[in-house]
């Protein structure tokens, strides 16, 4: 179950890789932090030189100075160090601008292919998750930790990778930063599921969690489809070798006059929202 569950992501964050990748095409790379620049002038060799984008966003030039080159292409920071040399010391200076180096993000952890990687425009942590590989299988889905530094402060942000890639909750994903790092956590062997199936809006299987109830479990698939006959929900539990089914009457437990019954699942358990027909 675990190794299927892990082919299923492998496929969709491919997917989100490919639309990364045509973004990319269509959208020209904007400058960011610590990204290596080779400068050139025509015919002018001294102006020849290889610059690292500093913290505030600058590089050092000569002849003019600092100049702000984060979030702007190499196309614009072209013209402005033509303009601005063209102001005092070269008559229609010919510049170049070549990215040599791009900052860098780390992914850590359970992802097939661990390791930095450029940062280019737009790239998120389930982008960055695609270049890695896609998770192996003892990752935990549910356990992708973004570590970012901010001076002298760090900042750890949880990524629900399951609503972002299954559900489709695409406004979760972060854009990363430079010198960001992801981290994937290892999934526990003792670590169980549970499967919802039927009319809820994202059906299928889900790690079990300590105190988790029906009404949770179809929470987290996304909850009940319009058609959904929510009072007949069963429960299918095996126990002993024996099979039993248990009825959930969702409405009822929602509407509060039988809270009782929105019992506790067990590990394995299979949630089935029927279909209602009138």
């Amino acid at each position: 179950m675990r190794k299927y569950i892990t082919i299923v992501f492998v496929f969709l964050l491919s997917l989100q890789a490919l639309t990364f990748a045509q973004v990319n095409d269509e959208d020209e790379y904007r400058i960011c932090i610590n990204d290596l620049l080779s400068i050139s002038v025509y015919e002018e060799p001294d102006l020849a030189k290889t610059v690292r984008v500093d913290a505030n966003g600058a590089i050092s030039y000569p002849l003019i100075g600092n100049i702000k080159a984060k979030g702007i292409t190499s196309k614009e920071l072209e013209s402005k160090i033509t303009d601005l040399l063209s102001r005092d010391y070269l008559i229609n200076p010919q510049v170049s601008v070549f990215i040599k180096e791009y900052a860098k993000i780390s992914i850590l952890g359970q992802v097939v292919k661990p390791g930095a990687y450029e940062l280019k425009t737009g790239l998120t942590v389930v982008d960055a998750i695609a270049l890695g590989g896609g998770f192996t299988d003892k990752a935990n889905v549910n356990s992708v930790k973004l570590v970012r530094i901010k001076g002298k402060d760090k900042e750890t942000i949880n990524i629900d990778v399951n609503e972002i890639v299954s559900k489709g909750y695409k406004e979760k994903d972060v854009k990363l930063e430079p010198g960001d790092l992801i981290i994937v956590g290892e999934l526990s062997e003792s670590a169980s599921f549970i499967v919802v199936l039927g009319q809820v809006k994202n059906p299928g299987t889900y790690v079990f969690k300590d105190g988790m109830s029906a009404i949770q479990a179809i929470a987290s698939a996304g909850g009940l489809t319009e058609i959904a006959a929510a009072n007949g929900t069963m429960i299918t539990r095996i126990k002993d070798e024996k099979k039993y089914n248990i009825r959930v009457p969702v409405l009822a437990i929602l509407s509060g006059s039988q809270k009782a019954r929105d019992i506790p699942l067990e590990p394995g358990d299979t949630i089935v929202v029927p279909e209602s027909f009138f």
